[in-house]
Parts: C-alpha cells; sequence; structure tokens
C-alpha cells in the first residue's frame, strides 16, 4: 500500500547541512505491522513525518497504492482526510486542552455530518472507552486514556496505514502494555496497517511481523522479526539486542 522509496531529508545548507534521513526504503501494507527501531536521533521519526509532509523531502518518492504523491503538496487540514494517519508519541501535547475528546475524535470525519455523534461513539468504544466521555476535556482523563483517544481520531478517517511513532514512550510502564495490546487487536479487527516506530526493541518483537532497523538516518537491517532477533547481520542490531533486559 505504502511505498517510501530513497527518501531523503536535509537539513541546512553547505557546510551546516545535517542529512537526518539517507537514501531510506521502506514498504508497509495493509493488515501488516512493521516495526521501524532505532535510538534517539536515529532518523526514525523524521522518517515519518516526512511520509505525512511535516518534515521536508529533499529527495526520493511517496506513493501510495501504486501512485506517487508530494506529501508536502497539500494544506495540513487535508492530513486528516489521507488514507494514512499519524498517532504523535506526546497525548498530553496532541489534543487540545479546550476542547471536548468527542469533538477532538470527530475532526477526523472531515465534513461529514450525518451520525455523527454515532459514529464517535463507536471510535470510543473501539478504543475501549466509554462513548459518555465524549464530552469530557482531556485534562479529565489518565493518559493511557489520552492516547486511546488520539487512536481514536486516527481512526476517524477510516485510515488504511496509521504510523504510530513512540505511542507508549510518554505513558507509565503500567499502562503501556495496555495500549499496545489494544493495538493490535484494533489491527486484527480492523486490517489497518501500521508502521510502529519505538526506540524499543522488545516492544517492537512484540508488535511487528518484520522490522527494520535504523542508525544515523541510515537503514541497516531489515527482515522478518524472526530474523533480525535471533540472526541479526548489523553491529548496531547486535547492540541493541545486546541493551534488551534480560530475566536471569
Amino acid at each position: 500500500m505504502l511505498r517510501v522509496e530513497n527518501l531523503v531529508v536535509r537539513y541546512g545548507h553547505g557546510s551546516k547541512t545535517v542529512v537526518a534521513v539517507d537514501d531510506v526504503s521502506i514498504a508497509v501494507d495493509a493488515a501488516s505491522i512493521v516495526g521501524l527501531v532505532g535510538e534517539s536521533g536515529s532518523g526514525k521519526s523524521t522518517l515519518a513525518r516526512a511520509v505525512v509532509g511535516l518534515a521536508p523531502i529533499s529527495a526520493g518518492r511517496v506513493s501510495w497504492n501504486g501512485l506517487e504523491f508530494d506529501p508536502t503538496s497539500r494544506a495540513r487540514r487535508d492530513l486528516a482526510r489521507r488514507p494514512l494517519q499519524y498517532i504523535f508519541q506526546d497525548p498530553y501535547a496532541s489534543l487540545d486542552p479546550r476542547m471536548s475528546i468527542g469533538t477532538s475524535v470527530a475532526e477526523g470525519l472531515g465534513g461529514r455530518r450525518r451520525g455523527r455523534a454515532a459514529r464517535v461513539g463507536e471510535l470510543l468504544e473501539l478504543v475501549r472507552l466509554d462513548p459518555g466521555d465524549a464530552t469530557k476535556l482531556p485534562r479529565q482523563l489518565s493518559g493511557g486514556q489520552r492516547q486511546r483517544v488520539a487512536i481514536a481520531r486516527a481512526l476517524a478517517s477510516d485510515p488504511q496505514i496509521l504510523i504510530a511513532d513512540e505511542i507508549t514512550s510518554a505513558l507509565d510502564v503500567s499502562v503501556q502494555g495496555a495500549v499496545l495490546n489494544l493495538l493490535k487487536e484494533i489491527q486484527a479487527e480492523t486490517g489497518v496497517g501500521i508502521l510502529f516506530i519505538s526506540h524499543n526493541l522488545a516492544v517492537v518483537r512484540y508488535m511487528a511481523q518484520t522490522i527494520s532497523v535504523m542508525k544515523s538516518g541510515k537503514l541497516v537491517e531489515h527482515g522478518t522479526t524472526d530474523e533480525v532477533i535471533e540472526r541479526p547481520s548489523h553491529p548496531y542490531t547486535q547492540e541493541l539486542l545486546a541493551a534488551v533486559p534480560r530475566l536471569v
């Protein structure tokens, strides 16, 4: 469904140019979860933001179902109606504190008017929230509940691909597992494809069928989860695996 080919993202000019993403290709099909892993600064989030038009593309192409498009060519408000949606890392910052969660979720419905309230209720139920919470403000919810609202808002436009960018890193450890399980359940129920981004290889292993590893803006390894975990070929991947805590 989604193809990113030879993508390059640069910032600055001349001697001050920084290459954040360097000739990276990745693909995400519907009904699959692709993990993108790397340490902070590896370029994984910049890649994802470039795909949805939130970071500049210096070279390469992004295509949807074989048709190339420029993510920056449309107004940002149109992003809500694209077949791919972005779930941000911090649920405290991604929701308007003055807007009820029902209104936030309804943003993804675009100009749809008929059955709007009912659809918002369905989406809240999908993320295991009470539809009666639609009138609440974000400050009345826990961090895990806010992230569920963010997921519901992303699903409102019936996307075929979700980009989940470190969506549990801002949450307490006690609720991270619940959000991860929810995302896997939603993927199984809806068939949506997911690009799951994390610095935590153990989390990516749990979530994804295939894993891509980024280091310093480059893609250094890609394969099925079993291949990458059991037979890592790149020293950087081996370092990430060695850093994963193990029970003694």
